[in-house]
C-alpha cells in the first residue's frame, strides 16, 4: 500500500492557526516597541526643548535692567510668572519680558516700548512658545531669594517684595505625555539678576 506524503486538512488548520497566533504576537510586540520608542523620543525632545528654553531665559534674566521709563527692573515676581525689563534684541530699548505658564506650555511674551515717556501696552505683547510638556500644575515654576541666600535658606514668601529679589530659581517638570511612560523629569536652574547683584 502507498502512503500519501501530503498534509491532512486538520494538520493544515492547526499549522495555520499556530502561524496566525505567532504573527499576531510578533505584531503586538513590534507595535509595543514602536510605541515605547516614540514615547521616549517625544520625552527626549521635550527635555531638550526645555533645556534650550532655560538657557535662553537665563541669558535674558541676567541682563534685567530698568525699563525705558525708569521702572524697577522686576515688574512681577509670582509663582508661575515673571515679568521684567531687558534688552532682548539688537536695538537700545529695554523690552518688557513676560515668562509664564499657559496650560502645559511655557510662554515668552515681549512688549516693545512706545512713546515718550515710554509705555508698554499690554495689547502689543508678542507671545511665543518656549517649551511644551510642562507639568508643574499648581506647583511653583519660580522661586525667589534675597541677598541672605547662601544655598540652604528658604525662598521668599508670596507676595514677594520686588526690591528684595536677587536670584530666581526655575523648576520645570517635563512630561511629553502624562498618561504614558517614561516618568517626568525635573529641570532646574538658578539665575542671579546681574544688575541687582549684591553678595550673590
Amino acid at each position: 500500500m502507498r502512503h500519501n506524503s501530503g498534509f491532512t486538512l486538520v494538520e493544515v488548520i492547526i499549522t495555520a492557526t499556530i502561524f496566525a497566533i505567532v504573527m499576531t504576537l510578533l505584531g503586538v510586540f513590534a507595535a509595543s516597541g514602536v510605541r515605547a520608542w516614540n514615547q521616549n523620543r517625544d520625552q527626549v525632545e521635550a527635555q531638550e526643548t526645555a533645556r534650550t528654553a532655560l538657557a535662553r531665559i537665563t541669558k535674558i534674566v541676567r541682563e534685567a535692567q530698568p525699563s525705558n521709563n525708569g521702572s524697577y527692573p522686576i515688574a512681577v515676581a509670582a509663582a508661575q510668572s515673571l515679568t521684567f525689563y531687558a534688552n532682548t534684541d539688537t536695538d537700545i530699548d529695554r523690552e518688557q519680558v513676560h515668562i509664564f505658564l499657559q496650560g502645559t506650555n511655557l510662554m515668552l511674551g515681549t512688549i516693545q516700548p512706545v512713546g515718550e515717556p515710554a509705555s508698554y501696552p499690554a495689547g502689543n505683547e508678542a507671545v511665543t512658545t518656549l517649551a511644551t510638556g510642562i507639568r508643574n500644575g499648581a506647583s511653583a515654576i519660580f522661586q525667589y531669594f534675597d541677598t541672605s541666600y547662601t544655598g540652604s535658606e528658604p525662598a521668599l514668601t508670596f507676595p514677594v517684595a520686588l526690591q528684595d529679589v536677587r536670584l530666581v530659581h526655575i523648576s520645570l517638570v517635563i512630561d511629553a505625555d502624562s498618561n504614558q511612560l517614561p516618568l517626568p523629569v525635573t529641570l532646574e536652574t538658578s539665575i542671579s539678576f546681574r544688575n541687582l547683584k549684591d553678595n550673590l
